[in-house]
């Protein structure tokens, strides 16, 4: 599983302080549309994404940051999406589910995509 810096110690204290929003089974059609979205995710501005012209470079590559995640790793990625401030409190990734960026059905559709560009 690839957490960056992180320490699972941190990890843990960090995910321990969020309230709990469970997984849910999204809809990777709809994360793709979410993430293309310039009025939603607008995740190109700052990641390289599978078939996207003209993706950002202050991000990391969306495929190669999925490598390694398992299903049971479901819940660290959705975090990731949600408010990636859980594990860098300093990223420039917005808190898309504090902030009303994303529903929570639109986080769990965007996690859905990313599993399904993962490669295999």
């Amino acid at each position: 599983m690839k957490i960056g810096t992180v320490t699972a110690f941190s990890l843990a204290l960090a995910l321990a302080a969020l309230p709990a929003v469970a997984p849910a089974a999204g809809n990777a059609e709809n994360g793709k549309k979410i993430v293309e979205a310039k009025n939603l995710g607008n995740c190109a501005a700052c990641h390289v994404i599978p078939n996207m012209e003209f993706p950002g470079d202050v991000g990391p590559d969306l495929v190669a940051s999925m490598q390694g995640f398992t299903e049971k790793d479901r819940g660290t990625v959705r975090q990731w999406v949600w408010d990636a401030r859980a594990f860098d409190p300093d990223t420039i990734m917005p808190p898309f589910g504090p902030n009303k960026l994303l529903t929570n059905a639109e986080v769990d559709d965007v996690v859905e995509y990313l599993y399904s560009i993962q490669k295999k």
